[in-house]
């Protein structure tokens, strides 16, 4: 190989080394393990090869289990609709008939949109006008007697949310029901986003996992900082790795945190592996739990790539 290509080539070794090295520490589109299946190519086939298998990466498919020692902390699914004015103007009394019987407490509710409560001091949020005014938005909670299941509609979503996540067939269940409802009353033309997310929490002490350091428990790509065995786990104060993937679903992708966490009412460090499947282009009212059934399939095959087989096994898993 000539003397100016050999150049090229330590150089791009050196870049992927460099990336491989930070890509725990940072927010990353993909992973520095992937670059590693590069070395030994010339620096014009890096492109090539990195684009090629980000394509065809896939999460392994992973078989069905239920989880004695469920990590689940929370189970939501969002769906989104051009924004429909009766909701505003009127209490959705058809909609809570509908859904009573499961759903009997009721509260409504005005909240800030989310650009107002991270626009800067001074600024003028979400593109209000210079008066400074924003709208509130309304909506209406419907929750079970137990308080583990809730319902929320707004003009612009209906969403179900659990506490108490056991298997996916009783969550789309009710899913179907409240969808049901929702189209007999509103009639939406289409859905603009549809979004499923699976929050864990992995919990040593629940485990009897005390004594095991995270990189057992869960896989570098997904622990960050946390992968770090020169860094003593006790001194971290943060830990938190972000990465966004397009998944081999048409127009969908996956967003996931993960990294160090604390509950609430404990001194406990606990990872968190917070997923979120998700599609901002159209979708069809009829295709919506299709879709869905694809995002928990997809949720399952990265939670069960982001762990180790010991906490699998710690996990308690039983065949469905």
């Amino acid at each position: 190989m000539p003397s100016r290509a050999k150049a090229k080539l330590n150089l791009c070794r050196q870049k992927i080394y460099l990336f491989h090295f930070l890509a725990p520490l940072a927010r990353v589109r993909w992973l520095g393990c992937l670059v590693l299946s590069f070395l030994d190519h010339e620096p014009a086939e890096c492109a090539r090869l990195h684009a090629s298998n980000l394509k065809a990466m896939r999460f392994p498919a992973s078989p069905r289990v239920r989880y004695e020692k469920n990590p689940l902390v929370e189970v939501i699914c969002q769906l989104r609709f051009p924004k429909i004015l009766k909701i505003d103007n009127e209490d959705p009394y058809q909609f809570q008939e509908a859904i009573r019987n499961e759903y009997p407490n009721f509260s409504a509710k005005r909240e800030l949109p989310l650009s107002a409560l991270l626009a800067e001091p001074g600024s003028q949020p979400g593109g209000a006008a210079s008066s400074g005014f924003v709208e509130q938005i309304k909506s209406f909670e419907f929750v079970d007697k137990t308080a583990e299941w809730k319902l929320v509609l707004s003009s612009s979503f209906l969403s179900l949310s659990t506490l108490r996540y056991a298997k996916w067939e009783e969550f789309r269940e009710r899913l179907d029901v409240a969808l049901k409802a929702f189209i007999s009353i509103y009639s939406p033309v289409f859905l603009t986003r549809i979004g499923l997310r699976y929050q864990d929490l992995i919990v040593k002490s629940e485990l009897g996992l005390e004594e095991s350091p995270w990189h057992e428990l869960v896989k570098p790509h997904i622990l960050g900082a946390l992968s770090i065995t020169e860094f003593a786990e006790s001194d971290l104060t943060e830990a938190l790795l972000t990465f966004g993937y397009t998944l081999d679903i048409s127009g969908a992708k996956i967003s996931v945190r993960s990294g160090l966490a604390l509950r609430v009412g404990s001194s406990e460090p606990v990872c968190l592996i917070d997923s979120d499947c998700y599609t901002d282009s159209p979708v069809e009212i009829a295709d919506a739990l299709l879709t869905l059934d694809e995002f928990n399939a997809e949720s399952r095959n990265f939670f069960n790539w982001a762990i180790t087989p010991k906490l699998r096994e710690s996990l308690s898993p039983k065949s469905i």
